[in-house]
């Protein structure tokens, strides 16, 4: 039987980020379907991949409440001193993020909208914009990683939003989608399908 995740907000105040953390992984499971948590070690299978920069921004377009993969994601594939996550949804979801980094014991910061923690030792600054991201996206700073998840229907009809995404990504950027971008001029890592529920997972890199 598939676990239940639910999601309770908490009026979480900012402790100040700690480079100690240490994360509460049994708290950290109920966030993550089991199978989804099993294939985590996946991710072990996928070669380094080397960025222009040791501190990328990262952008995530219908980020919703998913704080945590792009964290597992950037740890598990990139070698890099600092990482800044862009997220964009069309509900303000931040309260809900920072009560999960609170529930698995991860610290924060928080100045506006721009929360900082350590992952890992690894310093992350999390800029949560609300709107949405197909009127905002010509506003959007270009970005060293583009990381998708569940937005495929979303985007469907939007033609060229796969284009767009391309053109902003910096050169060497690295595109991780779990569908689409196939037409993308990107060198291409094997990664395992089993990460994407579609069966249709993609990590590529801009050259």
């Amino acid at each position: 039987m598939a676990n239940l995740i639910s999601y309770l907000q908490k009026d979480v105040p900012a402790k100040g980020a700690k480079p100690n953390n240490r994360i509460n992984q049994e708290k950290l499971k109920k966030y993550l379907f089991a199978d989804e948590y099993n294939h985590l070690k996946l991710l072990q299978k996928i070669p380094k991949i080397t960025l222009q920069t040791t501190k990328p921004l990262l952008f995530y377009p219908g980020c919703g409440v998913d704080i945590l993969f792009p964290l597992f994601y950037v740890e598990a594939l990139f070698q890099i001193k600092q990482v800044s996550f862009l997220f964009v949804d069309k509900d303000n979801t931040l309260g809900m993020i920072k009560t999960i980094l609170d529930d698995i014991s991860i610290h924060f910061s928080e100045r506006k909208n721009i929360l900082r923690f350590y992952w890992n030792g690894i310093p992350v600054d999390v800029e949560f914009v609300t709107g949405n991201v197909f009127e905002l996206l010509e506003k959007i700073p270009s970005f060293d990683i583009y990381f998708e998840r569940a937005f495929r229907i979303m985007r469907e009809q939007h033609l060229n939003y796969e284009q767009q995404i391309f053109t902003k990504l910096n050169k060497n950027g690295v595109l991780i989608s779990d569908s689409g971008y196939q037409q993308c001029n990107l060198k291409v890592f094997p990664v395992p399908q089993e990460l994407s529920s579609y069966r249709e997972m993609i990590a590529g890199q801009k050259e």
